[in-house]
Parts: C-alpha cells; structure tokens; sequence
C-alpha cells in the first residue's frame, strides 16, 4: 500500500512538471546557500587561523601592556633586562625564551669599488639571541648564527637580494647599517634565513628582516636604555617565550606573571605603574579569531536558513495549489475506499520527496558552488595586494552541514506540506466529487 501510494505521489509530480521544478528550486538554492556560505566561512576561519599561526602551540608573548580578560600589548616600553630573561629561562615550566630589542635601520649600504657606495631603504633590525629562530620556527638555510659582541648579523632572503637578484649577498661580504640615530655600523653576514614554506600574514608583516646580537647594535643604541640617568641599563621591549609543552602553557604563563609581578625582577622597577605585564599564547590569538569567525558564521548562515525557510513556503503554496485542483480526484479515491490516512500520506510524501531531491541536489550545487566562491574569495586576496597577498585560501569543507541541511530540507518538505495534506484528508467525499 505504502509503495502504491509513494508511486501515485511520483506520477502527480510528473503530470505537473514545471510546478514541481519550480517548486525544487526553492528548495535547492536554500540548502546549495547554506553549503556555500558555511563551506566559505569554515575555509576563511582555516586561513585567518593560519594567516595568525605566529609560532608554534607552545610560544607566547611577554609584554607591557593592559591586562585582564581581553590584553592589549604595546611596544612603547623597554624593561626586561637580561637578568630578567635568565630568570624567567629558570622557571620549571620553560623551555626558552628570546628577548628582542628593535633597532630601526634607515639605510643598508655596500660598497661599491673604493669610493662609490651603494645604498637601499632600510628595514627594522631585531637584536636578539638563536632562540628566536626555535621559536618563531625559523631555519638557516646557509651560513651560521652570529656571535655574542661581534658585527656579524643573519639576514633574510629579501634583504639577501635587497642591491638585486643578479648580485644577492653571500656568506661573508660586509654591509653597512646606519640606525634611525644616525651611526653607521658594519656588519658581516654570516647566515641567511631560509624563506617560510607557509606563507602566512605575520610571516609578511612580523619575520625579522636583519636578527643582530645586542652588542654592539642594540646596546649602543638610545632606544634601549631603561631605569633613571644615573642607573641606565640595558633593556628590551618584548620577550618571546616557549613553554615545555602544551599543557604547561598556562602554568607557564602564570609562573611568568608571579615573576614579573614580584620585587626580584627588574621589569617590575622599570615599568609604568600605570600599565601591566602581558602574556599573549599562541592558543588566545587563535581562540580570539575563532570567536570573530563564529560570530561571521552564524550570522551568514542564518541568511541561507532564511532562503531555505522561502523554499519551504514556496512547497506549501504549491501543495496548497495541488490540493485544491485535485479536490474532485480525492473525492473520487475516498469514494473507491481510500482512507483519510492513506490521503494524508500521499500529500505528505510528495512534499517529502520534493524536500529530499531538494536537498540532496542543492549539496552537489553548493559543493560545485563553493570551489568557485572560494576562488572568489583567492582573487579578491591577490587583488588588495601587499600584506593580504599571502597564500590563498584552501576549500574546506564542513560536512556535518551537508547532513544538516539535507535533513533541514526533508523536515521543510514535510512540516510545509502537513497542513495541506491534513486539508486533503478531512475532505467531506460528497463535497469533494461535487467540486468543478
């Protein structure tokens, strides 16, 4: 029976053909928009995540700054000494840390012969110790780390081929360094920064172009004094830290902060009693863009929901439709001894059937649909240029919306041809074979 009544729901939508097309397509385009748009938000979410992925789980920023549920971090302040940095290296839940001190450079220069110099526009120069390359994940792929005391710096593949790609500099040669103070510093090259295989925005915006030892070009530099006129020491701006594993990054931070807050460090003599000490993880920056993007997600797919909410009136305007123009045809099937059940079920599974081949159809369409939004999305990137030109964006795929929206459609079918069907089946047969 329930097979008769599932075959005379298919012949129905046969004999009406283009109302049921139409009908589908109300359909399709609601469960294709909830794919598309929840397939580019989860694909946007993946590459902001990466584009912000600055060094691997374990690391964290140390900082001045404002605390609390949401810290801010400045640069302004330089406090932590390298008393500091030893004993927060100390702490049981450490695994290294990289002080950094950044010294603007205005020019690079190289001569040229005897007499004749050539010069280039200048990059920001980060003193520091080898740890910085463990934690921001960062290799030498020739050459290597500089000495402690000694004009030797490590420079990266852009100002390796800063005076042209014909000419690059090597291992060994001599380049020039003329700080925002206007001193001019020589330095030998001795390694060179293998390029990052992952292409990320902070890969962009935050590597360090020239890495340096304090002494002699941070030291010697104005900007990293700290303490009064009679007491200058040296100090830096931002500590960046490794943990010994994931686990321990809380209590990393903590331990930190207990430190730092205490009268044995030096930072805590140095600071601005109006500002904080911040530590920034890795795994904060990545909750905090995760936020922003669940934010951005519910928010599109509350838009598709709503197209696929139309599609379901469109189904019951149409069934609505069907039940009037086949009124004298149920009067006829309740007068062969069709029961009101058996009514209710053939509008029901039509309007079932119609939300199925909806969804089902409307999850290949938003499948196809979403590789070319997300190429959208990759060449709208390219096109803003300078820092967003970072990669591109990979097609990720949510699936459980698949499921969601293949059942949001069914149930949308069902619950929009409920009323019509129920409509259909209290018909009066009398009434019904009497209708022109």
């Amino acid at each position: 029976m329930i097979r008769d009544i599932f075959s005379m729901a298919l012949d129905t939508m046969k004999s009406y053909k283009i109302r049921t097309f139409l009908t589908l397509i109300g359909v399709i385009i609601g469960v294709a928009s909830v794919i598309m748009v929840t397939t580019a938000g989860n694909s946007v979410s993946t590459f902001i995540a990466e584009q912000w992925n600055l060094f691997n789980p374990t690391g964290m920023v140390i900082g001045m700054g404002t605390g609390g549920a949401v810290p801010q971090l400045s640069i302004r302040s330089v406090v932590f000494t390298t008393n500091d940095v030893e004993n927060i290296q100390r702490l049981p839940s450490m695994k290294t840390v990289a002080p950094v001190g950044v010294v603007p450079v205005i020019k690079i220069l190289k001569r040229d012969g005897f007499l004749k110099w050539e010069s280039r526009p200048g990059v920001t120069m980060y003193a520091s110790t080898e740890a910085i390359l463990e934690i921001l994940n960062m290799e030498l792929e020739e050459g290597t780390m500089f000495q402690e005391g000694k004009n030797e710096v490590v420079i990266s593949k852009n100002v390796a081929e800063v005076f042209g790609k014909d000419k690059p500099l090597q291992i060994g040669d001599t380049i020039y360094l003329r700080r925002v103070d206007g001193k001019t510093l020589d330095a030998k090259v001795v390694g060179i920064l293998k390029q990052s295989s992952s292409i990320t925005m902070f890969n962009t915006l935050g590597t360090p172009e020239i890495i340096c030892p304090a002494k002699p070009y941070y030291s010697s530099y104005f900007g990293s004094n700290a303490g009064s006129i009679l007491k200058r020491v040296t100090a830096y701006t931002i500590l960046l830290a490794e943990a010994t594993d994931t686990k321990q990054v809380q209590e990393a931070q903590n331990q930190i902060l207990n430190y730092l807050n205490g009268t044995g460090s030096d930072a805590s003599q140095y600071k601005d009693q109006n500002s904080d000490f911040v530590v920034i993880t890795q795994q904060y920056i990545l909750d905090r863009v995760d936020k922003i993007m669940s934010v951005i997600r519910t928010y599109i797919t509350a838009i598709a929901l709503i197209s696929l909410l139309i599609g379901g009136v469109g189904i019951a305007n149409i069934m609505f439709a069907t039940v009037t123009e086949r009124t004298r045809e149920i009067g006829t099937m309740m007068a062969v001894g069709a029961k009101r059940r058996d009514i209710l079920q053939l509008f029901l599974y039509q309007s079932m059937i119609i939300g199925l081949l909806g969804g089902l159809t409307g999850c290949i369409l938003g499948a196809s649909g979403s590789w070319f939004v997300v190429d959208l999305l990759n060449n709208s990137i390219q096109n803003l240029g300078g820092a967003f030109s970072t990669g591109s964006i990979a097609l990720s795929y949510a699936p459980e919306w698949f499921l969601i929206a293949s059942i949001v459609g069914i149930l949308i079918g069902i619950a929009a041809g409920v009323l019509p069907a129920r409509k259909a089946a209290k018909m009066d047969p009398v009434v019904a074979l009497r209708w022109e």
